[in-house]
């Protein structure tokens, strides 16, 4: 049994999902889900229920048999002391730990191991994508408004812009994380150089910014209503454009690695 704690948002848990994924195949076990968000103080909820995954959820006993504490608060402490200061007390736990560079040596961790951390890096899973590609598909039709949107994607020659802004603006300590108007002008003009005629679909949790910014863009729809439990629709869509041009963002990265164009240009930082 592989057991993968789940911790942050969509993104976050895509790859920590991922990574499960391969070590479950690589073992022909089952995979089970431990939502904790260990890592973070923001609220956050277990966002993988939409997508077909293959994975159930850790019962008491599945997590007791691999030493676990049940008390969430104290499985956050231990989680710390392993990442921050790699005090381990149990040798089933697997810890990606800070500054969390990939270390392919993971990839031949044993069966029978709890998994945590971010383990953000493509390598962890590569070899598994038919997997995934099936795994990440939504168990619900996108609503009519999103179908549209859509519809729109397959007619033009689209590419997905993506900024992130919010808590890299609002948290001191994330500033210089955003990647700046000249990151997006620049990925522009490169995809504008292969690509006759695109038009851009700007997904952003600041909209307003972005209509300030890209006042040069003639073809381009700002798509603002995926909003709260629904935002992971902007997702979606941006995996449905031809191309992509993403954040430093695991939400945009997801959504540029399950566009199935063949034949997609990213632009990423």
């Amino acid at each position: 049994m592989i057991i993968i704690n789940l911790t942050g948002g969509l993104g976050n848990q895509m790859f920590q999902y991922a990574f499960g994924r391969y070590l479950s195949i690589k073992h022909k076990t089952e995979l089970k889900y431990h939502f904790t968000n260990a890592l973070f103080n923001t609220q956050r909820g277990f966002a993988l229920d939409i997508f077909n995954i293959q994975a159930t959820e850790a019962t008491r006993k599945d997590l007791e048999m691999f030493g676990i504490m049940q008390n969430i608060y104290f499985n956050r402490i231990l989680y710390l002391l392993d990442d921050r200061y790699h005090i381990q007390f149990n040798s089933h736990i697997v810890t990606d730990r800070f500054p969390y560079t990939f270390n392919g040596l993971f990839r031949n961790t044993s069966n029978n191991a709890y998994l945590q951390g971010y383990w953000a890096d493509e390598r962890y899973f590569e070899g598994i994508e038919k997997f995934l590609h099936e795994d990440f598909t939504l168990k619900d039709k996108l609503d009519v408004m999103n179908q549209k949107i859509i519809e729109q994607m397959k007619k033009t020659n689209s590419v997905s812009i993506h900024v992130r802004r919010g808590d890299y603006i609002t948290n001191k300590a994330n500033i210089p994380k955003f990647l700046g108007a000249s990151y997006y002008l620049d990925a522009i003009k490169k995809i504008e150089k292969k690509e006759e005629n695109p038009f851009y679909f700007i997904f952003s949790d600041d909209i307003a910014w972005c209509r300030k910014q890209f006042t040069q863009l003639n073809n381009v729809l700002f798509v603002s209503h995926n909003t709260g439990i629904n935002s992971y629709k902007d997702m979606i869509l941006m995996s449905n454009c031809k191309h992509n041009i993403i954040a430093n963002s695991t939400f945009s990265l997801w959504g540029a690695w399950i566009n199935s164009n063949k034949n997609k240009l990213i632009t990423k930082p």
